[in-house]
């Protein structure tokens, strides 16, 4: 998956120019001011990618993002050279610091394939979440609204480059494969790429069970910022 992102980063944003990072990040804001009581404004974009949300976030946070790709955050620094970035993974982060607000979005969750991993992750959050604070997490699907089988095509036509994404989802266990064929050509050659893209798919209750043993008081927030999932929201007790 990471030589998928270290030859997509550059071409990432305007692969999902439909995306409204606008609206869905004012959704977020109003999520976040209705829950946090922490006094502060400090946010952390877990999973970050080049910054999508981040552009409009930094409107009413002092915003920071974390990513595990170094190439998806070179993009975002060029972006955004007042805002601090760390690479390093969800499931092993330790920064010297607590946030009023983690965010977790565009179903970068769903990377985590076990139970274990996901508990894990949301630990570390806690740690990283100052009381009255909150985290906002935007699973990709949960078991109650996935579907096992699907196919699709994401294509970017330029000039001097053109993509064609496709792919046929299949269900193995509690693991979601989106198998993505990638075809991208260049003056110098059509090359063919394939990431599986395992995303796991866990419940409702999951999220709600580790949270709250993790210090959270849960809500999950409908409509989501897409059609497929709600939002997780837990305040720190």
């Amino acid at each position: 998956m990471s030589d998928i992102y270290e030859i997509m980063a550059k071409y990432y944003d305007a692969m999902y120019s439909w995306k409204d990072y606008e609206a869905e990040s004012q959704r977020i804001h109003e999520i976040i001011q209705k829950y946090k009581t922490s006094a502060g404004v400090t946010l952390l974009d877990v999973g970050c990618g080049t910054g999508g949300h981040i552009e409009y976030l930094r409107l009413h946070y002092e915003v920071s993002g974390l990513d595990l790709s170094e190439a998806m955050l070179k993009v975002a620094r060029e972006k955004y050279n007042d805002v601090e970035f760390f690479q390093a993974n969800m499931t092993n982060m330790s920064l010297d610091r607590k946030f009023d607000i983690i965010t977790s979005l565009f179903g970068s969750i769903g990377h985590l394939t076990t139970q274990e991993q996901l508990e894990k992750v949301i630990h570390t959050f806690s740690r990283h979440t100052k009381s009255g604070g909150i985290v906002v997490i935007e699973p990709f699907v949960t078991e109650e609204s996935v579907h096992p089988k699907f196919t699709g095509i994401l294509c970017l036509d330029q000039p001097d480059i053109k993509i064609a994404r496709v792919n046929a989802s299949k269900m193995e266990g509690n693991v979601l494969y989106l198998n993505f064929h990638f075809l991208i050509a260049t003056d110098e050659k059509v090359e063919h790429l394939v990431d599986p893209s395992p995303m796991g798919i866990f419940p409702r209750s999951a999220f709600t069970s580790t949270m709250e043993e993790s210090g959270f008081t849960v809500n999950y927030v409908e409509p989501g910022l897409m059609e497929r999932t709600g939002i997780f929201v837990g305040v720190k007790e």
